[in-house]
């Protein structure tokens, strides 16, 4: 288990992993306390953690983002990654690892090629634009959409909002931005781990969630409807985890696409699910290397 030392849900996976008695490493770093020595020795292909030899059955890895927010400073974004690139390159020399998102591995799959990829393998998305002229709204057209970084990275804001935001309107005029029909709540997130389904309503009178600490979470069944052509997307990207946003249309109350996150959150969600989420990732990690006739079918919800 390698990522952050403050990274809540690596924290609480490696609770429910003690919990259950299953085996295992953690790799941490951060600002708790020093860092692990580690030493990857290509000649002979042993991996040294602390001193000791190890050969981990299965990995599961997050980039570290929880030090450079507390503390800003360009070295720990740097740090984090430099972890994050070492760690992910042992995992992909070694295919007999158990490692999540194997096939997706170091891919670049930005927003709005995904958006395209979904919508091709029959998923509804939003009326989307992805512009470097969101200026070209008027004040009354903007008050109907949403504006948000090609990238990520930020939290989704009203796009007349936003565009009455001198600094963000210049920024807007010099960069390409994701800017999306207004739709509306209830939203949904869909996990998905190997062969499971998890999906989770919530409700929140803000427009992202992620801002609103009263939002409501409840775990809810998966609908086939859309875990078919999400599966079918998640496969294309090599996602056996990872976890999919939706939002509802204003007009006819269905359910829209938003975007697929290969490494999100879920300490939150797996606390509603009484850790049934992370009783299936370390499930998922103990089963092994999946038959390749078998990798990343859905089957069925949980």
């Amino acid at each position: 288990m390698a990522g952050g030392d403050a990274d809540p849900n690596l924290a609480r996976l490696l609770r429910r992993l003690s919990a259950r008695g299953a085996a295992h490493l953690a790799l941490l770093v951060g600002a708790s306390a020093p860092p692990p020595r580690l030493t990857w020795r290509l000649a002979d292909d042993v991996l040294l953690i602390d001193g000791a030899a190890v050969r981990p059955t299965a990995l599961f890895l997050r980039h570290d983002v929880f030090a450079h927010m507390a503390d800003g400073r360009p070295e720990s974004r740097t740090r984090a990654s430099r972890w994050y690139q070492t760690v992910l390159s042992w995992a992909l020399a070694h295919e007999e690892v158990a490692f999540p998102n194997r096939r997706y591995g170091a891919r670049q799959a930005t927003k709005p090629h995904v958006l395209h990829l979904a919508k091709r393998l029959g998923l509804a998305v939003p009326e989307t634009l992805v512009t470097s002229e969101p200026g070209a709204f008027g004040p009354a057209e903007a008050a109907g959409w949403i504006a948000k970084p090609v990238n990520g990275g930020e939290h989704t804001r009203p796009l007349d909002e936003a565009l009455a935001d001198e600094a963000w309107r210049r920024r807007g005029a010099a960069e390409p931005t994701v800017v999306q029909r207004r739709l509306v709540g209830p939203e949904l997130r869909v996990y998905r781990v190997g062969p499971r389904w998890f999906a989770f309503a919530l409700r929140s009178s803000a427009l992202d969630y992620r801002t609103d600490p009263k939002v409501e979470v409840a775990a809810v069944p998966a609908p086939a409807a859309l875990t078919a052509p999400l599966g079918r997307l998640m496969d294309g990207l090599g996602l056996d985890w990872g976890a999919a946003d939706f939002k509802t249309c204003p007009e006819t109350g269905r359910a829209l696409f938003l975007e697929v996150n290969s490494a999100p959150m879920f300490a939150g969600f797996d606390r509603v699910a009484a850790g049934a989420l992370c009783d299936a990732i370390g499930d998922w990690l103990a089963a092994g290397v999946p038959a390749p006739d078998g990798a990343g079918t859905p089957a069925g919800t949980a």
